[in-house]
């Protein structure tokens, strides 16, 4: 393994099992307050996943069709 890969790793293990000491307490003693909030990210997770895949139909695959939408002729 190379050195630089090693410390990466060896950093990334400090940082990850540090960060999992750091928030053990926090979450014990976390209130629900955000039961809210969920609901709405998944929406906006859906909502977004959904737009994505209209904007790849529109840009890729109607225009490998030669379909065009939402422009007019000049005429």
């Amino acid at each position: 393994m190379k050195p630089g890969r090693a410390a990466l790793l060896s950093l990334m293990i400090l940082v990850l099992g540090a960060g999992r000491a750091l928030a053990a307490p926090v979450l014990g003693a976390a209130k629900p307050w955000h039961y809210w909030i969920a609901p709405v990210l998944a929406a906006s997770f859906l909502g977004m996943l959904f737009l994505l895949i209209l904007g790849y139909v529109v840009r890729v695959v109607l225009a490998k069709y030669g379909i065009r939408v939402g422009k007019r002729s000049a005429g």
